[in-house]
């Protein structure tokens, strides 16, 4: 068996007959199936990403400063949902935040999915999730309401049962609000690179792009992480160990996740200060990038004692509660 690159125009005009309808589900998942099979080049990503941004449902709230995502790519070892607690630690620091994301496809729970559990509605109008930002500085934009293709690729994607490119590689880079800064974490180390490239081509200000041995998407408390951070045109690559952070070095099993609702207790545990264990690391290790890329952290340490204080001071619960009430009021 032989695969073919694609050109710009050839993907062009693959999605714009799937934005039209012109073609049928099964043919939609041997696209899908082909792309995963040979693998995707940078070129093919960037053109896919370009597309998608286009016909997306865009938002632009009103906000003071720089708006950012946590969205990564999943995948790899099921932890709990780290960065929808790093949004919402985040946002409750003062930094607005359009956390981007969907359901589970292959793993136990997506964003989408906690954020349920949590008691927020998710299926907001778009003005709904800009009045959100504007309002309490976070807003979910869930994935298929926002962009239609997404929409007409999930039921082919969810009938295949694995994750493709569109909801790994596509989907944390299709953010529809206006964001120019980012942490990503990626399930793969070959896709550092492939990220940092996208992004510095979509001239991000800030991003930040990590993946921890082990096959961890998240900077790890579990070893070593590996770190590329682009300013601007400007890019630095580094590794860092858990312990160079004063963070202990935790084994796999104490941070993995189970369901949406035992990621959802265990978030609330942490934003009420009851879990202070290797979830609780893993989760401020992230929300410390997330500080980084948004401008008020010099370094990972530096975000660190950001995150625990807001946890301390109860300002991530309070957000959560904000989150959730004004979600309920909206449609």
């Amino acid at each position: 068996m032989s695969f073919k690159n694609l050109s710009d125009h050839e993907i062009q005009k693959i999605l714009k007959a799937v934005k039209q309808d012109e073609l049928k589900q099964s043919q939609i998942a041997v696209f899908l199936m082909g792309l995963t099979m040979k693998g995707s080049t940078i070129d093919e990503i960037f053109s896919i990403v370009k597309f998608m941004k286009k016909c997306s449902v865009k938002i632009c709230p009103k906000i003071n400063g720089i708006l950012i995502d946590t969205c990564g790519t999943g995948g790899g070892i099921p932890t709990i949902n780290v960065s929808t607690a790093a949004a919402i630690i985040t946002s409750a620091s003062g930094i607005p935040v359009a956390k981007h994301g969907s359901r589970s496809i292959a793993s136990r729970s997506g964003s989408a999915d906690v954020l349920e559990k949590l008691g927020i509605k998710i299926n907001l109008k778009p003005k709904s999730v800009e009045k959100m930002i504007e309002k309490i500085g976070i807003g979910f934009l869930y994935a298929p309401n926002f962009n239609p293709l997404m929409k007409k690729i999930l039921i082919p994607e969810m009938e295949l049962g694995i994750k493709t490119i569109f909801y790994t590689l596509i989907g944390p880079l299709i953010n529809p609000a206006p964001v120019r800064a980012q942490i990503i974490g990626v399930y793969k180390q070959e896709l550092l690179d492939v990220f940092a490239n996208i992004l510095k081509r979509f001239n991000y200000t800030r991003a930040l792009v990590v993946h921890g041995r082990s096959n961890i998407d998240e900077i790890s408390n579990v070893g070593e992480s590996m770190i590329i951070d682009i300013k601007g045109k400007k890019i630095e690559k580094y590794t860092i160990l858990p312990e160079e952070l004063g963070i202990k070095r935790s084994k796999i099993r104490s941070i993995l996740g189970r369901s949406a609702e035992y990621n959802a207790k265990i978030m609330k545990n942490i934003f009420q200060g009851k879990e202070r264990g290797s979830k609780y690391d893993l989760v401020v290790l992230n929300a410390a990038g997330a500080f980084v890329v948004g401008g008020v952290a010099k370094d990972l340490q530096d975000g660190l004692e950001i995150a625990r204080r807001v946890i301390d001071d109860k300002l991530a619960w309070e957000k959560l509660q904000e989150f959730k009430k004004l979600s309920k009021s909206l449609n």
